[in-house]
């Protein structure tokens, strides 16, 4: 007997359809403009979400931190290195390392890297390098971390963060008489093409024109955000060198010269998309629920 054919919205004809392109479908190429420090940066940054709770100047929903601290331990903000989940440095809210006091850590420069890893499960990762030592530290959020990071699947009940479109970095030296940071990035890993500006490479002092205000002294940085959602679909890597430079004991105002790299989000893009094992399981699911019906029927 001649069937019928079969409807594409049948639901096994659904399931083969989402399934196929589940296993099929590849990043597409990705273009993340990058902009500032300059006046270019201005209206971007000032469009983007502030989380709730944050200044005008707190876009970042979550983050990575270098600063130094001069304090000791058991003390957790004696820790120069953060993994933050949120706003604070506090011990429910970050994870952290201790580097080193002012005086090992004062000029020195750090090789550092974030990034995004997707393989085997998620997870945002910290590194730095002290070039003098060669020791290096690890901070990791989200699972299958690097044996031997300072690592937790969740942070303050929460895993990585996952509605950001982009990155906000900012370099500090303000307030601290004779105080200075230097970031010179060097790449972007994973991620398509690069548009816009070269990547931040300088030095701040005190008296340094802010990047958002001119007023702002002492603070510079740039904004790289993505066409649409690679950061989070895509594996990456930002990396850079970095070094802090302040003559005093750093027992107080640590945020006035540091490294500071958000994640932040541009609310006219979409932020929730499933993963490609999500919309596998979607897909079979629906043949598991064509099946049962057929043998029903």
């Amino acid at each position: 007997m001649l069937r019928p054919p079969r409807s594409p919205f049948h639901p096994i004809s659904l399931a083969l359809g989402v399934l196929t392109l589940s296993l099929s479908a590849a990043p597409a190429a990705a273009t993340v403009t990058v902009y500032g420090p300059g006046s270019d940066a201005v209206p971007v940054f000032t469009g983007l979400t502030i989380p709730p709770g944050g200044a005008a100047d707190e876009r970042g929903f979550a983050g990575f931190e270098y600063q130094m601290s001069g304090l000791a331990l058991p003390d957790f903000r004696a820790n120069d290195m953060y993994l933050i989940q949120g706003n604070d440095t506090n011990a429910s809210q970050a994870l952290g390392i201790e580097l080193g006091n002012r005086d090992a850590l004062s000029g020195v420069p750090f090789d550092f890297s974030i990034s995004l890893n997707l393989t085997g499960g998620r997870n945002l990762t910290f590194e730095m390098t002290n070039t003098v030592t060669l020791q290096t530290s690890v901070l990791c959020w989200g699972v299958n971390c690097a044996p031997g990071s300072v690592s937790q699947e969740l942070i303050n009940g929460q895993g990585p963060f996952d509605a950001f479109n982009g990155l906000a970095i900012q370099i500090r030296s303000q307030d601290v008489v004779n105080s200075s940071a230097s970031l010179h990035l060097t790449g972007l890993a994973g991620i398509g093409d690069i548009a816009g500006d070269p990547f931040y490479n300088a030095t701040v002092i005190p008296s340094s024109p802010g990047t958002l205000s001119p007023l702002d002294l002492g603070r510079q940085g740039q904004l790289l955000m993505a066409s649409n959602l690679e950061f989070l679909t895509q594996e990456w890597t930002l990396s850079g060198q970095v070094t802090l430079s302040r003559p005093d004991a750093a027992t107080s105002d640590r945020t006035k010269v540091r490294l500071a790299i958000d994640l932040v989000r541009d609310p006219n893009l979409p932020f929730v998309v499933p993963e490609p094992s999500t919309a596998l399981l979607v897909a079979l699911g629906f043949v598991g629920i064509a099946l049962r019906r057929r043998r029903s029927s």
